[in-house]
């Protein structure tokens, strides 16, 4: 039998007194370093809901649903599933807000049902009302126009957003009378539908 060696010896001693390089989690709370890459969350109050989490994550880890009913409301729900995520910070880095999804500190994600872990938020959208095209989230439309300013009155979508927040009535508020009419550019609607009602109205005057 070989005798221990001094050094051996030594570092056992020196570790029998010093303490475990080691934490104690998880009989012991372990607090994880403020830069740590943990579980992404959604903060609610800095989320307007476009969608740039969902398109810039490598891993795809975050889902975007969109829901459109019969009545022409619809809702956007952003969904991410730390089972698929790899904690690289692209949510957070390319996030318009800077405030809307940021990385936290949690590391503790085991799970018996993945919809314990599961972090999501719902938003309201802004669907066309000739085609029923989503346009965007009501959320993501006021803060762009809390951005541009005055230079939002030049976008027809943004004003008549304004005007249903400011309880403005008018007369375009009426349904709909296939084609598209000039008038028809105070409502929400898309791209397509307001270029649509911008020709037809010129072929009227060029007549």
């Amino acid at each position: 039998m070989k005798k221990p060696k001094i050094r051996e010896l030594r570092e056992a001693i020196t570790s029998l007194f010093s303490r475990p390089f080691t934490t104690g989690f998880p009989f012991k709370p372990y607090a994880a370093p403020k830069r740590y890459r943990g579980k992404p969350e959604y903060n609610e109050d800095g989320c307007v809901g476009c969608g740039a989490c969902f398109q810039v994550c490598p891993a795809k880890a975050i889902e975007m649903i969109d829901t459109v009913n019969n009545d022409g409301s619809g809702t956007r729900t952003l969904v991410h599933h730390p089972a698929e995520c790899i904690f690289c910070g692209e949510c957070e880095r390319n996030c318009i807000t800077k405030e809307g999804i940021k990385l936290s500190t949690k590391f503790d994600i085991a799970y018996f049902d993945e919809k314990d872990v599961t972090n999501s938020i719902q938003h309201k959208l802004l669907v066309c009302s000739d085609c029923g095209e989503i346009i965007g989230t009501e959320k993501h439309i006021i803060w762009t126009f809390r951005r541009v300013k005055n230079l939002g009155f030049a976008q027809p979508v943004m004003v008549s957003r304004l005007m249903e927040e400011l309880e403005i009535r008018t007369d375009a508020e009426e349904k709909f009378t296939p084609p598209v009419q000039r008038t028809d550019m105070l409502k929400i609607v898309c791209p397509r539908c307001r270029r649509i009602a911008f020709i037809s109205d010129e072929k009227k005057e060029s007549r």
